[in-house]
């Protein structure tokens, strides 16, 4: 053979060797791995159960699970209580499908979600939704002209999601236009869509790359918390301390009363009754059914244990600045048994030098999904290796859901704190 023919085949199997070795290589993100997913074979007879739930021949998704809502796979007994919720909220309710694309458009422009905000621009625009109201969005541009129930929600969604905070005004033009059904759900919606942004987008990096272009960032700034009240507001009902009185179970079907007596009975936290927070959901029954199993799961089902459930809880509260969350969960952490040197470095937001390597690590993981809505690839690869795919999950299923709690109860129905409580956590 030709020198230069040994030559030629010497660099082509150099070459080939080269590539072969650099696609094996691993990736630095081990996202890039987990966001192929984990098919339908890999489950267990309960995960396929789940799966099938969702996909099917009478599903939207019958070809499969798209990557934001399949990153739950990852933990299958998350998913098994938050595809529910999901599909209750994204197909079912009473709210129409334009109300229903308008809440996740407002939602998706206020995360900055660009898979979200093109996926459901076109979702819109195939339902009839006239660009000019969609652009309204997109801009942030004000409501003058739009049709009533479009304008409500917008407006809903804006202070909601912008102000973190739904006026008495516009919680009463919505309960006018809604019922208090409509209301749950449709705050139920938006948060859940946050939720969703949280918990697969932001976690498993899953807004890089794709064919949508990035957002430009809403003008305005978010508010300042508002500072706590001494007085009730005028709106606010005495005995529940929020915009409506709590759901009294004579007054449920019977399927609200399962809902009901599946959280309120003496195996549980709450045989006194439901606090006002998760309470509220109970004005949609039917929301309730679906978003309460998934709480239960994810604040006493997941698999850190109390200490570190309370630790995710507190970051959470801290990130998110809910005086109620924290102030509940403040005695709780300590008689878990978190020190009260860890809660000072939360409520206070000072360095991590010095903590456990699992406690430096869920603050961390808070700061940055809630925070700067955005895992580094070091944070995650430290997540998976402490907690495995399940646990890093559910870690962010945690987090994300307190966050949801906080949108669809607290900031929703202005939940006030107990009557003599005073608040534990400084604001801002």
């Amino acid at each position: 053979m030709p020198e230069l023919s040994r030559r030629a085949l010497t660099l082509i199997a150099v070459v080939v060797l080269t590539g072969t070795a650099s696609a094996q290589r691993p990736s630095p993100d081990p996202r890039v791995r987990l966001r192929e997913g984990i098919k339908r074979d890999a489950l267990d007879a309960e995960g396929r159960r789940t799966y099938d739930f969702v996909v099917n021949a009478t599903s939207p998704h019958r070809d499969g699970l798209p990557a934001p809502i399949g990153m739950w796979m990852h933990s299958p007994r998350m998913a098994q209580h938050i595809l529910p919720t999901y599909m209750y909220l994204r197909f079912g309710t009473q709210l129409n499908l334009r109300t229903k694309e308008l809440a996740i458009l407002i939602t998706a422009r206020h995360v900055n979600s660009r898979t979200q905000w093109g996926t459901h621009g076109r979702n819109a625009r195939m339902i009839g939704v006239d660009q000019q109201v969609i652009d309204v969005i997109g801009d942030g541009s004000p409501l003058a002209g739009l049709a009533e129930t479009d304008a409500l929600v917008i407006r809903f969604g804006r202070e909601l999601l912008g102000d973190r905070q739904v006026s008495a005004e516009t919680f009463v033009r919505a309960l006018k236009l809604f019922g208090r059904r409509g209301v749950s759900d449709l705050a139920g919606l938006m948060a859940f869509y946050e939720f969703l942004y949280l918990s697969s987008n932001v976690t498993f990096d899953l807004e890089a790359g794709g064919t949508y272009p990035p957002l430009p960032a809403l003008a305005g700034r978010k508010p300042s918390p508002r500072p706590s009240r001494a007085a009730l507001p005028t709106d606010i009902n005495p005995d529940s301390r929020a915009r409506l009185p709590a759901v009294n179970r004579d007054d449920l079907d019977a399927e609200g009363k399962k809902t009901y007596d599946a959280i309120v009975n003496p195996k549980t936290p709450y045989s006194r009754g439901l606090p006002s927070p998760i309470g509220m959901w109970m004005h949609s029954p039917e929301m309730a059914q679906h978003v309460l199993p998934a709480y239960m799961y994810l604040r006493f089902g997941n698999p850190f244990g109390v200490r570190t459930t309370e630790l995710a809880i507190l970051a959470t509260a801290r990130q998110i600045n809910s005086q109620y969350q924290w102030t509940s969960h403040e005695p709780t952490a300590l008689k878990a048994g978190l020190e009260a040197n860890i809660i000072d470095v939360v409520k206070h937001r000072k360095s991590l030098e010095g903590l456990g390597e699992k406690d430096a690590l869920v603050i961390r993981f808070s700061r940055e999904l809630l925070g700067d809505r955005k895992i580094t690839a070091e944070t995650f690869a430290r997540a998976l290796n402490a907690f495995g795919a399940v646990g890093v999950t559910d870690l962010a299923g945690l987090m994300a859901f307190y966050d949801f709690l906080f949108l669809s109860s607290n900031a929703t129905f202005d939940i006030q704190m107990p009557q003599g409580q005073a608040p534990l956590l400084p604001l801002p």
